[in-house]
């Protein structure tokens, strides 16, 4: 779904066959140490989202890179293709603000728990469990019980591109993003695991989405009156090929009309969740 130009290709083809869907930096900006950070199509956030993280790396010009969402005092679930840009010492986490810098919490980070599953090539499974270095005072989100149907609506919140143009500043902004979506039919989305992941437009049909920068953040659905848990933020969903060669944009599909995304089901992974923390915090304790 993200823009490129023709000189990005190369670079592009890399970063997708290493997972790094939509972190916002490519892997050679990672490696001379800068970053690329929201939803295109959405609005500032209207709700306080105690839950939602960012995720930064010292020394990075732009630092944030990924977001994620609390699920416990001191644990973050987000995508695992964002762990590249994780480093022990440097890894900074911004919770419970709408300002990615600054308010809230920030807090460090003590181990990285990565799906057993997780293929960064097949970008199957990606999903990643971060634990905080001390707890803080923030109410998780629940995981939701299960995704909902086909058609339920949604949303995604975000500090990623605003616009198609990753070099212009002003679409990066300081503030929280959000985007009511809705889960449309598995067959929108292409090289998508059923079970496990949710294909997701715009609820309008617009073309709106998340962008560069909102890999890992959450997607949530209103249960009883309160935000629950669904799915975390993990690639485009239809410009596969298209993205590589510089055609194609965040919102748009390989026609140009309105596109979808690719969110990781938390949903399917909530034993697997429950269970690490368990594990985790007994092995500490």
């Amino acid at each position: 779904m993200f823009k490129a130009t023709r000189r990005r290709s190369a670079v592009l083809a890399a970063l997708m066959a290493a997972g790094l869907a939509l972190t916002g930096v490519t892997t050679a900006a990672a490696a001379a140490g800068t970053g690329r950070p929201a939803i295109i199509g959405g609005r500032a956030a209207t709700d306080s989202y105690s839950f939602m993280v960012s995720f930064y790396l010292q020394g990075m010009s732009d630092d944030h890179h990924c977001g994620g969402s609390l699920v416990a005092a001191d644990w973050v679930v987000t995508a695992a293709h964002c762990k590249g840009l994780m480093k022990p010492g440097r890894t900074q986490v911004r919770v419970g603000s709408l300002d990615r810098d600054k308010g809230g919490a920030l807090v460090g980070v003590k181990r990285f728990v990565t799906h057993p599953e997780w293929r960064p090539r097949g970008r199957a499974v990606d999903i990643l469990l971060v634990q905080l270095d001390r707890r803080v005072p923030f109410e998780p989100i629940r995981i939701a019980d299960a995704p909902g149907r086909v058609g339920e609506p949604t949303r995604v919140i975000g500090w990623g591109l605003t616009c198609e143009d990753r070099d212009d500043p002003t679409c990066k902004p300081k503030w929280l993003q959000e985007l009511d979506t809705v889960r449309v039919p598995d067959s929108r989305c292409d090289a998508f695991h059923p079970g496990s992941e949710l294909c997701t437009g715009e609820r309008q049909g617009r073309a709106a989405s998340a962008c560069n920068g909102d890999s890992g953040g959450p997607q949530i659905r209103m249960v009883a009156g309160r935000w629950e848990l669904i799915g975390a933020t993990s690639r485009d969903g239809d410009d596969v090929e298209d993205r590589m060669d510089g055609g194609a944009g965040c919102s748009t599909n390989p026609d140009g009309g309105p596109g979808v995304g690719i969110w990781t089901d938390v949903t399917h992974y909530r034993s697997w969740i429950a269970d690490t923390i368990a594990a985790e915090s007994h092995s500490t304790s």
